[in-house]
């Protein structure tokens, strides 16, 4: 591949990233239902439950409904494909369909809707069937018109003086659970956790085990979505990372390309 190759590549990648809010619009996650948020660290791969921006939409994830305090689960699964702005066959130039992810830039259980007594503690990581250890103990805060529990998210912190945020061990909440040092290519996440802190009354039944995504807008939550907004104070996460996956994208899509001919 000469010059003008690679750096048409590079351009085409960056394009893609500054413009991702008009790559897949759908309709929200409606409110009351858990969603995994995460975006893969070249942010190619990504998924909150808003209104626009995300790279995949909720077809791909197993979400789960909330009815009061107990247990769920929800998962994110790359398996039967998709594809990303700027990530080609360089022979080609086709979009190349993906089945994974590489590695993690920022994951979490997010809910939208007012439930400000709402907790949730994460008790399971599992990627591609690996249990991963846990490094510290959820905490729970408000987010984007809603709830968010970090997983992985170096831009969050712990704060015992803001009454949002929520968690049962004051001393070891964290925003980063898991290490992802020796994460690279993944396919399916898999999370378990207890929700806590719901009034009896306001609370319905004790839990579920999630509903499966089909992106059809089913009436269980399983609707199409997006990323968060980029201005949120608690973690600046999605600006930082869209900033990132400018030099990070605009690199490694010539890479994934000669590694997938």
């Amino acid at each position: 591949m000469n010059v003008k190759k690679i750096l048409a590549g590079a351009v085409a990648s960056v394009m893609a990233v500054t413009s991702l809010a008009a790559f897949a619009s759908a309709d929200a996650v409606e409110e009351g239902v858990f969603v995994l948020g995460f975006g893969d660290a070249d942010w190619k791969a990504s998924f909150w439950g808003k209104a626009e921006g995300d790279t995949i939409d909720s077809s791909y994830e197993t979400t789960a409904k909330l009815e009061g305090n107990g247990t769920y689960t929800v998962a994110v699964d790359l398996s039967k494909g998709y594809t990303a702005e700027g990530w080609v066959d360089e022979a080609t130039g086709d979009l190349l369909t993906l089945t994974t992810g590489n590695g993690i830039g920022a994951m979490g259980v997010q809910i939208y809707g007012e439930y400000p007594t709402l907790g949730v503690n994460i008790t399971k990581v599992v990627i591609d069937g690996v249990e991963q250890p846990l490094t510290g103990v959820s905490y729970t805060n408000d987010e984007d018109n809603g709830r968010r529990t970090n997983i992985y998210n170096e831009w969050a912190n712990y704060d015992a003086t803001k009454e949002d945020h929520i968690t049962q061990d004051p001393d070891n909440a964290s925003a980063t659970l898991i290490d992802k040092s020796a994460l690279t290519e993944w396919s399916k996440i898999e999370v378990t956790f207890e929700v806590y802190g719901l009034e009896e009354d306001n609370s319905g039944s004790t839990g579920s085990t999630g509903n499966e995504g089909d992106g059809e807008g089913d009436g269980n939550g399983d609707t199409n979505a997006t990323t968060p907004d980029k201005n949120t104070p608690d973690t600046g996460v999605e600006g930082v990372a869209v900033v990132a996956g400018l030099a990070i994208v605009a690199a490694g899509a010539v890479v994934v390309a000669k590694k997938r001919k």
